[in-house]
C-alpha cells in the first residue's frame, strides 16, 4: 500500500469516526429534549390538576408541537384567565377547569394545521372499546347489590361525625344564571335580589333536600355591571355571575360577591367571534 492510500485510509476512518461522534451528540440531545418535554408536561399537568392519561397525552402533544416556552406562555395566560374569574363551557352552566381553559386557549391562539396533531381524533377502534368499557361498568353496577339511598333527614346523623375532624376549603365559587329583578345602585356597587326554588337533578346516591326557595344577594361593581346592562334589555337574555359565596345570617340570603359577570348572549358573541373566518 504507498502513502497516497494509507493516507485516504486514515481520513476514511477519521471521517466514520467523526460521523459517530456526531450522530452520538445528536441522540444525546434528542433525549435530553425528550426528557426537558416530559418534565414540562408533567409540570403543567399538575398545576392544571388533569391526571386523566388522555389529557395529559394531549398536553405533551401540545408541548412537543408548541415547543417548551409557548406551552409554559399558554399555563401562564391560562393562570391569568383563572385569576379573572376563568371560563364558562359554552352553554355557561358551568365554569371550565383549569385543564379546559388550556386547551381552549390552544384552539383559539394556535393555527389549526398544529391543534390537530395536539387533538387526535380516537379511531373507530378506540371509540369502540371505550363504549364496550362504559357498558360493561354499566352492566356491573346494575346487577352490584344497591346500598341503601341517603336521605335528607340523614345527612344530621352524617354531620354529627364529621364535626370532629373538619377539612380545610380552600377555593370555593359560586354560578348564578338567571333575570335580575330590580336593581339597586348604591356607590361603586350594583346589588340585586334573585330566588331558586328549583333542585337540578341530581347524581345518583345523593340525598335531595326539601326545595324551599333560596334568595342570593348579588353584589356586582358598577365597571362590571356596565358590560352587560345594555345586553340584559333582552328579555330573552340571561344574567351569568360568577363570584364568591358568603352566608347572610342576619338578611337570611345567600350574599354573592361577583369576580365575573356577563350573559348568554355576550358569551355566544364572543365565542363567535374567535371563529376562523
Amino acid at each position: 500500500m504507498d502513502d497516497e492510500e494509507q493516507q485516504q485510509g486514515r481520513s476514511a476512518g477519521q471521517d466514520d469516526e467523526q460521523g459517530d461522534g456526531q450522530r452520538a451528540e445528536r441522540k444525546a440531545a434528542e433525549r435530553a429534549l425528550h426528557a426537558a418535554r416530559v418534565e414540562t408536561a408533567q409540570l403543567i399537568a399538575e398545576q392544571l390538576g388533569e391526571s386523566a392519561e388522555e389529557a395529559k397525552a394531549q398536553i405533551y402533544r401540545a408541548v412537543k408541537k408548541l415547543g417548551i416556552e409557548q406551552a409554559l406562555d399558554l399555563l401562564r395566560q391560562t393562570h391569568e384567565v383563572e385569576a379573572q374569574g376563568g371560563r364558562m363551557v359554552s352553554d355557561g352552566s358551568r365554569r371550565r377547569t383549569p385543564g379546559g381553559v388550556f386547551f381552549l386557549l390552544i384552539k383559539e391562539r394556535v393555527p389549526v394545521e398544529t391543534t390537530k396533531h395536539i387533538f387526535k381524533k380516537r379511531s373507530l377502534y378506540q371509540q369502540a372499546a371505550q363504549k364496550k368499557k362504559v357498558a360493561l361498568a354499566e352492566s356491573q353496577e346494575a346487577q352490584a347489590p344497591a346500598s341503601p339511598p341517603i336521605t335528607w333527614a340523614d345527612r344530621l346523623a352524617v354531620l354529627k361525625e364529621l364535626r370532629a375532624e373538619k377539612g380545610q376549603v380552600t377555593t370555593v365559587k359560586i354560578t348564578v344564571i338567571g333575570r335580575p329583578g330590580r336593581i339597586v345602585e348604591h356607590g361603586a356597587c350594583i346589588v340585586m335580589s334573585m330566588e331558586s326554588s328549583k333542585i337540578p337533578s341530581l347524581p345518583k346516591g345523593l340525598p335531595t333536600p326539601t326545595p324551599p326557595s333560596t334568595t342570593y344577594t348579588i353584589y356586582i361593581a358598577v365597571k362590571q355591571w356596565r358590560k352587560v346592562a345594555d345586553a340584559l334589555k333582552d328579555q330573552d337574555d340571561a344574567l351569568i355571575v360568577e363570584g364568591y359565596p358568603h352566608l347572610d345570617t342576619e338578611a337570611k340570603t345567600i350574599a354573592v360577591f361577583a369576580t365575573n359577570t356577563t350573559t348568554r348572549n355576550l358569551q355566544a358573541a364572543q365565542r363567535q367571534s374567535r371563529q376562523p373566518q
